[in-house]
């Protein structure tokens, strides 16, 4: 026999009944153990008489352990003895009508956030008493369910060519959830969720503070397995206090990724209302680039104070940066790139870069310097590899054309051009980076396709809309 499927406005506000079926109250509320794809329903609480409109002090909360069984008709329980103690949410436990209905949480598998309309649950056996969680309706048809309207629904699709689906997104897709509160105790479970309210903890991975008095916070363990970039779509649907929980529940290193997806506002936004350690550690794991948008968005003194905190060699190079207009070459580029001097051998290099073992966006040319850090040449990975082992990296570029014109011709940019410039630039020599010198053609950063095509494309649309939602 297949489980049988309750979902939470079915149930909640019908009767709760004694072992003789008379009527004890209305059930307000579930409350679930968090652990595993399917969470366990582990407690109820009920308005006696049917008086009372929330779960508060005078709530009387049963342990699902004394459930007999449960249909869309009510509740039956095994046992007459009711505990009148005031309810108390104990470590792990999210209560499922206040904490989930109507709230935004993370679809991970969709990457989006979704509002949940309703809550389905499975009942693993016949009586209905081993109930748990198994996924948030996010649909219309959730959302009339909830309205009473479920039959005008039925109507509609069978006497009309109107399709209302069912969309239920599984529990196991929804991000994990931090709960717990002042009065939480005991251990929490395992699995989605679990562990995962302890304490408000500090700096990245720390899991975000729970409401007071209990509550629920969204956390983001499944967020490491997503891209950087559906992170940064779904956090900047978000409010400013839900952003700076979503990125301080992260590690550094994620959180950064993350970081540098959002427009520079945003990051700022985010970095200003973190607590200035765990923003320090996010700072640090930025390219110096990205960390310069950033902190340029900053009050003048938030600023320096967080660059006080990178290591003079990183807080020089992201000072350096500032001092640039974002729509000049200089406001664009990066400094994090390969240079290396033109006496080293095709062999050599390569050697050099395995050590190195820079990032992608690092790697898509060598480029070749003399003693003073003056470009002499740009050398495609291409080239290197096929290259004979001995031969110097200065006889290498020599017979390349860099891009323009022939061979001593090095395409490249001056800090101080516009904009408009460099995109033509790239766009011209089908660059996947244009290197930028200062007046003398030494080398001082690089600007890459990307970022060229981050400020060629008009602002997202809405997209000035996102730091309203504060």
């Amino acid at each position: 026999m297949a489980p049988a499927i309750l979902y939470l406005s079915q149930i909640v506000g019908k009767p709760v009944y004694d072992p003789e079926n008379r009527p004890l109250g209305l059930l307000d509320e579930l409350v679930v153990r968090l652990g595993g794809p399917f969470p366990p329903v582990t407690g109820l609480a009920v308005r006696l008489g049917g008086i009372g409109k929330s779960v508060a002090s005078r709530a009387t909360f049963l342990h699902w352990a004394d459930v007999a069984a449960v249909s869309a008709d009510g509740i039956r329980l095994s046992t007459a003895r009711v505990n009148v103690a005031p309810f108390h949410r104990r470590q792990g436990e999210i209560l499922l009508q206040e904490d989930l209905l109507d709230q935004q949480v993370m679809d991970t598998h969709g990457r989006k956030l979704v509002r949940v309309n309703d809550v389905q649950l499975v009942a693993f056996n016949p009586s209905g008493s081993d109930l748990r969680l198994a996924g948030i309706d996010v649909g219309l048809r959730g959302l009339l369910r909830r309205l009473e309207a479920e039959r005008l629904c039925r109507w509609l699709t069978s006497h009309t060519s109107l399709d209302i689906p069912d969309r239920v997104v599984p529990w196991e897709e929804i991000g994990p959830l931090a709960v717990g509160g002042p009065e939480a105790e005991g251990e929490a479970g395992t699995g989605p969720g679990a562990g995962l309210g302890a304490g408000p903890g500090t700096g990245p991975g720390a899991g975000p503070r729970a409401k007071p008095g209990g509550g629920m916070h969204l956390a983001h363990e499944k967020l490491a397995v997503l891209h950087p970039a559906d992170v940064a779509d779904m956090v900047a649907q978000m409010s400013a206090p839900e952003r700076v929980a979503v990125i301080g529940s992260m590690d550094a290193e994620k959180a950064a990724e993350a970081l540098g997806e959002l427009d520079p506002e945003m990051s700022a936004d985010v970095l200003e209302d973190l607590p200035t350690e765990s923003a320090a550690e996010i700072l640090a794991e930025l390219p110096p680039d990205e960390a310069a948008d950033a902190l340029a968005e900053l009050p003048s003194e938030k600023a320096d104070e967080l660059l006080d905190t990178l290591d003079a060699k990183d807080a020089a190079a992201v000072r350096h940066l500032m001092s640039f207009d974002e729509d000049e070459a200089g406001g664009m580029m990066t400094t994090e790139y390969v240079a290396l001097p033109g006496d080293l051998t095709a062999q050599q290099t390569i050697d050099r870069l395995r050590r190195l073992a820079p990032p992608a966006e690092e790697i898509h040319y060598v480029y070749v310097v003399d003693s003073r850090s003056t470009l002499i040449g740009i050398l495609p990975l291409r080239d290197l590899i096929v290259s004979p082992p001995d031969t110097k990296l200065s006889a290498i570029v020599a017979g390349i054309a860099g891009g323009a014109g022939g061979p001593g011709e090095v395409v490249h940019i001056t800090a101080q051009a516009p904009k408009d410039e460099v995109i033509r630039t790239i766009d011209k020599y089908n660059l996947l980076a244009l290197p930028v010198t200062d007046d003398s053609g030494r080398l001082i950063g690089v600007i890459t396709v990307d970022d060229a095509l981050a400020a060629a494309l008009p602002p997202e649309p809405g997209r000035w809309l996102r730091g309203v939602v504060r």
